[in-house]
C-alpha cells in the first residue's frame, strides 16, 4: 500500500476537520477543492453559473476542470461537498415543509411526511389499517 505524499494531502480549506486526499500531479490544490465545492452546490444557488466563468474566476483553463473531473477523488470530494451543503439546510427543508403542510395547498402525504419526521407515526398507522 501506498503512503500519500506529504504535499498530497492538505488540510480542506472548507472544512478544517476533515483532509483531502488531493490526486498526483494536481498543482492548483485550492482550486481543485474550490472546483469540487462549485460542483457541490446546487446550480441554481451558484453565483458562478458556468464551468467556463468558473475557470476565468481561479485562473485555470476549462480543458485543467475538465481534467480534473476525470480523478474519483474529485468526485468523492463534490459528494461530501453535496451532503455538506444538504445538512447546512436541512432545518430550511423542514421549514419549508411545515409552511406547506399549514397552508390549504397540503396532502395528505405532506402531512404524513411531516410527523414521520416529528416521530409521530399516528397518521401512518391509521393509513395502513384501511
Amino acid at each position: 500500500m501506498e503512503t500519500a505524499k506529504v504535499e498530497n494531502v492538505i488540510t480542506n480549506p472548507i472544512h478544517s476537520d476533515s483532509l483531502m486526499i488531493v490526486p498526483p500531479g494536481i498543482q492548483r490544490v485550492s482550486e481543485f477543492a474550490q472546483f469540487a465545492k462549485w460542483m457541490g452546490t446546487p446550480g441554481q444557488l451558484r453565483e458562478i453559473q458556468t464551468q467556463k466563468e468558473f475557470a476565468n474566476l481561479v485562473d485555470v483553463s476549462e480543458d485543467t476542470l475538465s481534467d480534473w473531473k476525470k480523478y474519483q477523488q474529485f468526485w468523492i470530494l463534490v459528494s461530501q461537498e453535496m451532503k455538506n451543503w444538504m445538512r447546512d439546510h436541512v432545518a430550511d427543508a423542514i421549514g419549508g415543509l411545515y409552511m406547506k403542510v399549514s397552508s390549504e395547498k397540503a396532502t395528505a402525504k405532506d402531512v404524513e411526511m411531516f410527523l414521520k419526521m416529528a416521530g409521530t407515526e399516528i397518521i401512518s398507522k391509521k393509513i395502513n389499517k384501511k
